[in-house]
């Protein structure tokens, strides 16, 4: 979905559509897949949307339609009518991608729409249409999309896979090539992103997830990916690793069992087929959020489609995700609501009944039933409510209906005394990879250890000052930012929202109450300087329209930043020298003063100013309301507070940044 040197789109904003491809050299030492398999059977339609296909050796004969969809119409430079593989980067990637699938899978026929240009590109418009083609035109059973971008609004895309799976088809993703070992935090990209298709991860032979293999969970806490299969390819001229080559693996199979469906006169549902691949996974030692329920098995999923009840023909499958939680970087203490999030795929459209057990069962709550059109979701909310901790918690979450063998998720935990209470505000930034589960995971981890609990606000409703007031320190991440809206072929920055006044008076009657604020934004390209400023303003601040640094570059996919070492004593700052910055100056006035600051040279009239610029900025009031604000996240993010870019000191600065604003640190 990304090269390896391009910075992950969800993180910044931005939303360009690129292959998931990773192409490495060097000895091989993983096992080949074997050649094609001869033709056997009843036919099962795969399209293949990628880059074409070169119909050679085990795929003569098994390319039974083909559509070039790179044309100027769908907004590309150039138009290529020709259907032959395009080698993007110098890759026969869609045709790898065939050739997986007519390895493993005897009784596919393949569908080739070309959407992937030489340059390793495709219009969300041409594949859009890909879609409609190969469902309306071509009667396709499965689609294989080994490709995909950041999440952007009116994603033709997404919704043309959504009318495809309502129209009985498989879509098959993969995952994505950003997961940077897992320091990306949700990087699972669009199309995969969606609940209609079945998200790949890519794993090797010992079935651990490759470090580029995209990880989840989603925003909301949404499990994903769904399921792992083996991530590379290889032939005569080498191997190549991505997600990209997981997915096909995963389509072949769906094929074999349509196949299987057939032979038995059994019918299938795509909702059916994804519950089979998840329930009859092989489990593997690692997290749900990267390798989803496990190794895709065609043999298990054969024995649990010969076993399971049949209704009218059709197998009643069925599986929750994830069947375990909470996810192993969360703590949870009392006084303090957690979400958890469940994804329900069946065969039917069904009603669900919920029954909560469990020791945590007084302090939980969910909705009595949950109706499911082949998937469907479940939130659950859980409050302990208590004077001091309370250890060996358990909530059992069982599903049942009619057809169907009962549904389990077991949610165990320890509910810890906080020493505070803070909360992530993300109700101004439609960023995709904004939350606990994103960018800001190792932040919240940092906050947690130190016995601290993270809510976040993720609805206007919740800006209410009684429930703000319920928190000491209220973070502001990442307000104002810009997302990407697709409109007639072009991408679209536009403002996703900004401060209400009915906003902006309730954060100050929170400040005057004693309540602490903690900004963090971005320069220009990411965030909308002047309605950011409608809040700042209040509080004697404003951020400046220019870029710390003024030239940076990407360097392995990680923005080079800037070094900031000139610290003014406080608090805050006490033995730091560094910390990392790429972003916009504070401009401070009145009570507001500088806690750090660069030197930029400027020419306004043609003559050279030497001046300093504040990058982090404090306030407090006479109630206890204490203030920072910063014109970056970067010391924030994961890569951050990991170390990552050039200080290993910023998840320092984020500690004592937030024990100073709930009082902790003085």
């Amino acid at each position: 979905m990304i090269n390896p040197d391009w910075n992950p789109s969800p993180r910044r904003g931005t939303a360009i559509l690129l292959l998931t491809i990773i192409v490495l050299s060097g000895v091989v030492t993983l096992g080949t897949i074997g050649p094609g398999l001869p033709f056997f059977g009843s036919k099962v339609r795969v399209a293949v949307i990628d880059s074409g296909i070169d119909q050679s050796g085990e795929l003569v004969g098994r390319v039974v339609a083909e559509k070039s969809f790179i044309d100027v119409g769908y907004g590309y430079n150039t138009s290529d009518n020709s259907t032959d593989d395009s080698s993007p980067d110098g890759t026969p990637h869609g045709t790898y991608v065939a050739k997986t699938i007519v390895s493993i899978s005897r009784r596919s026929i393949l569908i080739n729409a070309k959407v992937v240009t030489s340059d390793n590109t495709a219009t969300l418009s041409a594949i859009a249409d890909a879609i409609y083609w190969a469902v309306s035109e071509q009667d396709c059973d499965v689609i294989n999309l080994s490709l995909g971008g950041g999440s952007t609004v009116g994603d033709p895309v997404a919704e043309a896979v959504r009318w495809a799976f309502t129209q009985g088809v498989v879509i098959v993703a993969a995952a994505g090539n950003s997961g940077d070992g897992g320091l990306g935090g949700s990087t699972v990209e669009s199309p995969a992103l969606l609940m209609e298709t079945i998200a790949v991860a890519a794993v090797n032979d010992y079935g651990d997830p490759f470090d580029f293999s995209s990880r989840g969970p989603l925003r909301n806490g949404t499990a994903k990916p769904d399921v792992a299969a083996y991530g590379y390819y290889v032939d005569s001229s080498g191997i190549v690793y991505g997600t990209s080559f997981a997915a096909p693996r995963v389509s072949a199979v769906v094929a074999e069992l349509i196949a299987y469906c057939t032979l038995h006169n059994w019918s299938w549902t795509p909702g059916m087929i994804k519950a089979l691949l998840m329930a009859s996974a092989k489990h593997l030692s690692h997290e749900y959020y990267e390798v989803g329920a496990g190794l895709v098995d065609l043999e298990a999923a054969k024995l649990h489609l010969d076993n399971v009840q049949k209704n009218d023909g059709l197998p009643m499958v069925a599986w929750v995700s994830p069947n375990v939680g909470p996810w192993d970087f969360e703590r949870w203490f009392v006084n303090t609501t957690a979400l958890v999030e469940l994804s329900i795929f069946a065969s039917t459209q069904s009603i669900w009944t919920v029954v909560l057990r469990g020791s945590a069962v007084h302090w939980s709550g969910a909705p009595d039933y949950v109706s499911v059109n082949q998937t469907g979701t479940l939130s659950i909310r859980v409050r302990v409510i208590s004077n001091q901790s309370i250890t060996g918690l358990d909530l059992i979450v069982s599903l049942s209906s009619k057809n169907y063998a009962n549904l389990f998720s077991r949610i165990e935990f320890d509910a810890d005394l906080p020493i505070a209470r803070v909360a992530f505000d993300l109700t101004h930034s439609p960023w995709v990879i904004d939350s606990i589960y994103g960018q800001f995971r190792e932040f919240y981890k940092i906050v947690t250890e130190m016995g601290i609990s993270v809510e976040e606000i993720h609805s206007t409703d919740q800006f209410a000052l009684d429930y703000l007031l319920s928190f000491d320190a209220l973070i502001i991440l990442d307000a104002c930012t810009y997302r990407t809206r697709y409109s007639n072929g072009s991408y679209i920055p536009e403002l996703y929202r900004s401060f209400s006044t009915s906003e902006i008076n309730t954060l100050l009657d929170y400040w005057r109450a004693g309540g602490s604020l903690f900004v963090a934004g971005l320069n220009n390209q990411s965030v909308d300087i002047e309605a950011i400023n409608l809040l700042m303003t209040q509080f004697n601040m404003t951020f400046q329209s220019d870029r710390i640094p003024t030239i940076s570059i990407s360097i392995n996919g990680k923005v080079s930043t800037a070094l900031v070492t000139d610290l003014l004593p406080h608090a805050v700052t006490q033995g730091i020298d560094s910390f990392d910055y790429y972003g916009c100056s504070i401009k401070t006035t009145g009570s507001a003063y500088p806690l750090a600051q660069v030197r930029v040279n400027s020419m306004p009239n043609g003559t050279i100013i030497t001046e300093n610029r504040t990058l982090l900025a404090g306030m407090e009031n006479p109630a206890g309301g204490r203030m920072i604000a910063t014109g970056t996240n970067f010391f924030l993010d994961n890569w951050g507070i990991s170390g990552e870019y050039r200080s290993k000191q910023n998840a320092k600065l984020a500690r004592q940044i937030v024990l100073w604003l709930v009082g902790i640190l003085n």
